[in-house]
């Protein structure tokens, strides 16, 4: 099963609760790689079919895909 990176933030309410929340999404399939606490934002990699599973836990705000952009070298003819 392919697996994506995810960017989730806390909702303001749940902040403080980032702890449980995180407990949550990792029953949920998210293997975390990445809390930060202060700022709400937990990141970390879930198989895609899983995804929509992590917007229903009570204090998620939001669930983003990472994107990868790359840039052509300096010295490329696209510029």
């Amino acid at each position: 099963m392919d697996k994506i990176k995810v960017t989730i933030s806390l909702d303001d309410a749940h902040l403080e609760q980032i702890d449980q929340v995180t407990k949550q999404l990792q029953e949920a399939g998210l293997e975390v790689e990445q809390t930060l606490s202060t700022l709400g934002i937990i990141t970390g990699t879930i198989e895609t079919d899983k995804r929509s599973s992590l917007s229903e836990i009570t204090g998620v705000e939001s669930v983003e895909i990472d994107q990868t952009i790359q840039l052509a070298p300096p010295d490329s003819a696209v510029q």
